[in-house]
């Protein structure tokens, strides 16, 4: 592998972000995707938003059938620390453009450094997403007024991707995820164009 030019690192997508390997910007474009997983990591369904605070420049979720913006929350995949488990997923290369362009789409989600619990090693560092404390506690928090649920299209998206990265990952996914605890809703999801470089990101 050649050495990467400044500004040149690695999204480590463990679920949605699984699909950017097909997104890739012309500078990380001589760089390919990197199948690998995070050492002392277990998945999750631990990130929720409010569906109902998301304005007309954020995404936010539909009801297919009335057209309205349900007040509910939604819930995503989340990544915690956890001895002895592993995570799989893809680690993609960013150039410095797309990855504030990442960090601008994942506002529920803090991006780390996860560059030594990273299999296969990698001479550029590794970032993955992890779920604010914010995002985290609305899945924990009971709320009668606003039920939470799954995008039935993002678990399929996820499970799509998964099954596009090789033998075997859709099903180490499956293995490697806690269980779905929320129910499943068809929402239709409205992602604004960016604003940056970088093109159309995935879910």
């Amino acid at each position: 592998m050649p050495e990467a030019p400044d500004g040149v690192g690695y999204v480590f997508g463990y679920g949605s972000l699984v699909a950017m390997g097909g997104e890739l910007t012309p500078e990380s474009r001589a760089w390919a995707p990197v199948p690998g997983r995070l050492r002392d990591y277990r998945r999750c369904w631990g990130a929720a938003m409010n569906n109902w605070e998301a304005g007309p420049t954020q995404k936010h979720f539909l009801d297919p059938e009335s057209g309205e913006q349900p007040r509910i929350r939604v819930a995503y995949l989340d990544i915690e620390e956890e001895p002895g488990r592993t995570v799989n997923g893809l680690a993609v290369p960013v150039d410095r453009g797309r990855l504030v362009e990442i960090d601008r789409r994942e506002m529920n989600y803090l991006r780390i450094d996860v560059s030594a619990a990273f299999e296969p090693p990698l001479p550029q560092p590794v970032y993955a997403y992890r779920a604010t404390e914010e995002a985290r506690e609305r899945c924990r928090r009971h709320q009668p007024d606003a039920e939470i649920f799954v995008s039935s299209d993002y678990v399929a998206a996820v499970r799509r991707a998964f099954a596009d990265l090789g033998e075997g990952a859709l099903e180490e996914f499956e293995r490697s995820t806690d269980p779905l605890e929320f129910p499943q809703r068809h929402l239709q999801v409205v992602s604004p164009p960016p604003a940056g470089p970088g093109g159309k990101l995935p879910y």
